[in-house]
């Protein structure tokens, strides 16, 4: 079940802190409100051809040297896309050290890296992304929930998946 509210643009603007470079930077999201549920995430996952699609070219964006793998840099510039630190859109927070959020990247990176190799491949990855988004359909349970998405975010990619399906029925 989707429902799409008008899309919103947010400055995101950083603050100074110990974790971030990006003092006096701005950056415009685009993102939007959505009305997304469990089904939208698990239908998603549940169609390969769509699924792989969207690992790939998020894969392929994170992958700066074309390898066809990830190292850990590589995946950690993604990661701090992700603003772990932050508290709310784009203020930076008092919560994690440099030190303990380094050790929750080493984490999530050993999580990824299946095979303890140092590198990630597409696969580790795919299959990764696939235990998110299913404890995260777990978590949103079977009643609709408003969220704003970014664009891009495989949540703002499952629901625009529902919308295109629902056309071509």
């Amino acid at each position: 079940m989707i429902k799409q509210k008008p899309q919103i643009s947010i400055k995101k603007i950083f603050k100074p802190n110990s974790h971030s470079e990006n003092y006096n930077k701005s950056i415009q999201l685009k993102m939007s409100v959505e009305i997304i549920d469990a089904s939208t995430i698990r239908n998603f996952l549940k169609d390969e051809r769509f699924f792989t699609k969207s690992i790939e070219e998020r894969f392929s964006m994170i992958d700066s040297n074309h390898d066809g793998r990830l190292s850990y840099a590589e995946m950690v510039k993604e990661l701090e896309k992700l603003k772990v630190n932050e508290t709310h859109f784009g203020v930076a927070g008092n919560g994690l050290t440099k030190h303990e959020l380094g050790q929750l990247y080493q984490g999530l990176f050993a999580n990824f890296d299946h095979n303890a190799n140092g590198l990630m491949d597409s696969e580790e990855y795919k299959l990764e992304v696939r235990e998110m988004m299913l404890a995260i359909a777990k978590g949103l349970g079977f009643l609709p929930v408003q969220m704003v998405l970014e664009e891009g975010s495989f949540l703002k990619v499952a629901v625009e998946r529902e919308r295109i399906v629902k056309v071509e029925t």
